[in-house]
């Protein structure tokens, strides 16, 4: 017959507990019986030594004369041997069925102390008996009532009730206390034996076995045994689920493996058709820029040579070739901070790159009409004749730790983003960027905000990851955004994005300060910056 786990542990606890208990009380029966027939023949001559103390006592403190020395009487040592007691003279009385204490009648104990359910009129009876016929009787209100003679003669009578043992205590105590504790005892270490070779021992073993597969190592296997109970058909499921894990996860390491693969090449054939992409955004930039002193450079070349100019005339046309191509070497060395070079970052003011990035979508701000600001949280929007005085502020910034050609290439991603959402939801009025560039504690931040459509909460958390857009299919790579966050990473910076639909769209990149660092420590640094007049804003 198959027994489960379950039933033979519990049959294996009520045999010992029924046996043990068994022993213990057949045990503690037979002492019992023998010990309370010796207690009871004990009692028995404590109350006949007690009733004839208390008889004596009473006697010798009876005077023929004077009568009962009540105050000797009380004083009697041994009253702390009885529960209760009345003493009384033979003067008793009886009135409608009841006796009187006509008499000398004491309670030495205090009747106020009596149980409240004695019955005084039994006692008063028994004692009525007691003294009329001269002898004792017993059993009344779980005392005796006996006659008091003095020197011969009949004085009255005694009813006492001695304080009851506590015999129930010490047998508890001397038996049963004992049979507990070794059947306690005895359960506990049968209990633990059977568990331990029927439950700990597999479990432990189980444990150790799913912490080995939880390290990866599924290739643990578990000793079998040819029960049928619930552990042991566990520990075989086990088995064969470790192996069917350990082969799945072979073939799972090889499709994450293949996977892996084909996403790195996707990741990388993206990352170039982005990088085209600003190529692209960064050569119209170019284009526009080298295009515009180049017509005025082209008819001042024409005018000088037709050779009849006035001098005046002369120079100041030589003037204007000057001054184009000086605009157009700016504009090249711009283009050449956003060529990776190789080497460790450096100290440098966070307008650079931020300027460089913003020259650059400038002609295409213009195209789509929007307003492109630059401001540092001072009050100026870098508008008007804000702009110089915005950019005095900024130069005297702190300096940073980084390269300016990822710094500039983070802003150009998200400045062309702002660009794209202003393009395909142009607001009524004409888009607005304002990229504002302050000092927050220990950090320097810098926010672009533009005015589009915004972009809704449960998509806000996804930009970005790799390869998420927002845009319609064919017009983004989803690697704008992560391209930020891995630049501003290697910055040891952070970046936070806050929008709601129809609200606009707002990032902030905080980069650290260095310790110790500020504008004055290299003045030439963030002077030689902040004279680099490129294209404004």
């Amino acid at each position: 017959m198959k027994f489960s786990l379950r039933l033979r542990v519990a049959l294996w606890l009520v045999a010992i507990n029924v046996t043990v208990g068994t022993v213990a009380l057949l045990f503690a029966v037979r002492q019992s019986e023998r010990d309370t027939a010796e207690v009871n023949r004990v009692l028995e001559q404590v109350a006949r030594s007690k009733a004839r103390d208390l008889v004596d006592t009473v006697a010798r403190q009876v005077d023929p004369v004077v009568g009962l020395n009540v105050a000797r009487l009380l004083a009697w040592e041994s009253w702390s041997a009885f529960a209760d007691a009345i003493v009384c003279d033979r003067q008793l009385g009886s009135e409608d069925g009841r006796v009187l204490l006509n008499g000398i009648a004491i309670n030495p104990l205090g009747r106020r102390l009596r149980e409240s359910d004695a019955d005084e009129q039994a006692i008063l009876t028994a004692l009525e008996s007691a003294i009329g016929e001269g002898r004792s009787i017993d059993n009344v209100e779980g005392g005796r009532a006996v006659p008091i003679f003095v020197g011969g003669r009949l004085w009255g009578g005694c009813w006492f009730r001695l304080q009851a043992p506590p015999l129930s205590t010490n047998l508890v105590t001397a038996y049963f206390v004992p049979a507990f504790i070794g059947s306690t005892i005895l359960i506990s270490m049968a209990t633990f034996l059977a568990l331990r070779r029927f439950v700990l021992d597999p479990v432990s073993h189980l444990a150790k076995a799913a912490r080995d597969v939880e390290r990866g190592d599924y290739s643990v296997r578990l000793v079998e045994n040819d029960a049928r109970d619930e552990l042991s058909e566990l520990i075989r499921r086990f088995n064969t689920m470790t192996g069917q894990v350990e082969t799945l996860n072979t073939g799972l390491a090889e499709e994450v493996r293949r996977q892996t693969e084909q996403a790195r090449r996707a990741e990388a054939a993206a990352m170039t058709q982005r990088r085209l992409a600003a190529m692209g955004e960064l050569a119209a930039g170019i284009a526009h820029e080298i295009n515009n002193p180049l017509g005025g450079l082209l008819n001042a070349v024409e005018r000088l040579e037709r050779g009849d100019l006035e001098e005046q005339k002369r120079v100041r046309y030589l003037g204007l070739l000057q001054s184009g191509l000086e605009r157009i070497r700016l504009t090249v060395g711009q283009l050449l901070r956003f060529t990776p070079r190789t080497g460790s970052s450096a100290p440098l003011s966070i307008l650079e790159p931020v300027e460089d990035a913003i020259a650059l979508v400038r002609h295409r701000a213009q195209r789509q009409n929007v307003q492109l600001l630059l401001s540092d949280g001072a009050g100026g929007d870098g508008a008007g004749g804000d702009a110089e005085a915005v950019r005095l502020r900024l130069s005297q910034l702190p300096l940073i730790e980084g390269e300016a050609h990822e710094l500039a290439q983070a802003v150009l991603n998200l400045l062309v983003n702002a660009l794209d959402a202003l393009e395909e939801q142009p607001p009524h009025g004409g888009g607005t960027i304002d990229v504002r560039v302050a000092r927050e504690g220990a950090e320097i931040v810098i926010e672009v905000r533009d005015n589009g459509p915004g972009v809704s909460e449960e998509n806000l958390p996804r930009l970005a990851d790799l390869f998420y857009t927002t845009k319609a299919p064919g017009k983004g790579t989803g690697l704008g955004l992560g391209i930020v966050h891995q630049v501003i990473a290697r910055h040891f910076g952070r970046v936070e994005m806050r929008s709601r639909p129809g609200d606009g769209f707002c990032i902030s990149v905080y980069l650290p300060i260095p310790k110790g660092r500020n504008a004055a420590e290299d003045p030439g640094m963030a002077s030689g910056e902040a004279d680099r007049q490129g294209v404004r804003p």
